[in-house]
Order: C-alpha cells, then sequence, then structure tokens
C-alpha cells in the first residue's frame, strides 16, 4: 500500500490523551504532515495522514491507539 493513509480517532477531549496519540506516532518515527484536532464539548477527533504505510503497519497502530483509555473509536482508510 503506497497511497495516503488516513486514521481518525474519535476519543474524551483530554490533553493527556492527545499527548499519548501524538507520542504513539513519535515513537514509531512517524512524521504527521496532515495532524487536525478538533475539540467539541467532552469528545475530540484526531485525524493524521501518513503516506508510505504498509497495511500490516497501519493495523498495529490502530490496535494500539485503540487500546488507550478514552480512546472510543479508530477508523482507517487510504486516499
Amino acid at each position: 500500500m503506497s497511497e495516503t493513509v488516513r486514521i481518525c480517532v474519535h476519543a474524551h477531549a483530554s490533553s493527556g490523551l492527545l499527548c499519548r496519540i501524538v507520542g504513539l506516532f513519535a515513537q514509531l518515527g512517524l512524521p504527521a504532515p496532515g495532524l487536525v484536532v478538533t475539540v467539541v464539548g467532552p469528545s475530540m477527533n484526531v485525524e493524521a495522514r501518513f503516506a508510505g504505510f504498509g497495511e500490516r503497519s497501519v493495523a498495529n497502530l490502530a490496535r494500539k491507539v485503540e487500546s488507550f483509555v478514552g480512546v472510543e473509536a479508530v477508523s482507517l482508510s487510504a486516499d
């Protein structure tokens, strides 16, 4: 999979949780050139786009993010 992959996270609005999500990207050495965070009331949506991701790596990333306390849903799509 060489196209851009988009990961969308719906979670409770928390600066600590946002830091954990972005920190995971950093731990894995992933640049997030397209990172958008939207907070509405008690909810937060985080959208990141990564280029040249392997299919297995994307699934692993999604599973790790899903395991964070406060994350309600994670979706993946190819652009």
